[in-house]
């Protein structure tokens, strides 16, 4: 892949419009569009795409206690304003059934595999 090819998967993870990737990169818009038809570039660009996510997803997964524990405070902190409070217990309420619900569907999910590799895919 060429080095220009390398540097657009670069800018398009780090700018947020094409044409700001390309502008970085030094090339055209209609340049690099003709790139995302390059089989190669088109597999390493959503590879790059995917770590970032994975990135991103883990960052924010290290910020789920700290966050429940500032919320958990104010919730029980008797001299914050009520309205404060309320607000406070509905986050903490809103990310624990989301919680919850991502547990489960990940559990039935992991049933599903089990039950393909048990029946070994047959029905």
């Amino acid at each position: 892949m060429t080095p220009n090819k390398e540097r657009a998967i670069a800018a398009l993870i780090t700018y947020p419009t094409r044409k700001e990737a390309a502008a970085a990169v030094g090339i055209t818009p209609r340049t690099l569009q003709d790139y995302f038809k390059d089989p190669e570039f088109l597999e390493r660009y959503k590879a790059a795409f995917g770590d970032m996510v994975q990135d991103a997803t883990r960052q924010a997964q290290q910020a789920i206690n700290p966050a429940l524990s500032a919320l958990r405070e104010i919730l029980e902190d008797k001299d914050e304003q009520s309205k404060d409070r309320i607000s406070a217990a509905r986050a903490a309420l809103e990310y624990a059934l989301r919680l919850t619900e991502q547990a489960d569907i990940l559990d039935q999910l992991r049933e599903l595999e089990r039950w393909k590799d048990e029946t070994d895919g047959k029905y």
